[in-house]
Parts: C-alpha cells; structure tokens; sequence
C-alpha cells in the first residue's frame, strides 16, 4: 500500500533497515476475509472455493491496511525496488 503502512507491520529486529519490494500482481479472483488469519490457509483449500487469492481486512481498527495473499509465482507480473 505505502511505505508507512509498510513501517507500521515490519516488526522484525531487522525490519526498518533494508528495503520494500513492490509488485504488479494479477489478483484473478480474490477471496475478501477480515480479522485472524487462516492459518490452514492452502492454495489447494482457495481453489476448491473458486478463489485465486485472499484480500485480507486484518480489523476495523488495524490503521496499517490490507493485505493481500497471492500462491502462484504466475500471479506476480513485475517487481521492483520501492524508494522512499
């Protein structure tokens, strides 16, 4: 989304120190869910739903903004280094 969305969820002790990796991706279908993770979440699972990828609504409160989950690498169009 933005690079200070970006900041807000890299939490690791090294996060902060690299950079972002941004990417032109081909959704297909997405499936939208909010709140906790699946943590079961396969990409054989989504397919048998008719789904290609998840658009994730993490909570109402979460200020740092969606994520979205993509399985196959055919989905990934480009990437690039994001400046900021």
């Amino acid at each position: 989304n933005t690079p200070e969305a970006t900041s807000g969820k890299a939490i690791g002790p090294d996060s902060h120190t690299g950079f972002i990796i941004a990417a032109k991706v081909n959704l297909g279908r997405a499936k939208l869910m909010y709140g906790r993770c699946e943590h079961d979440m396969t990409e054989a699972k989504l397919r048998r739903w008719g789904y290609d990828s998840i658009l994730w609504h993490p909570s109402p409160c979460c200020a740092f903004g969606d994520e979205y989950v993509v399985y196959s690498p055919d989905r990934v169009l480009s990437t690039w280094h994001h400046k900021w």
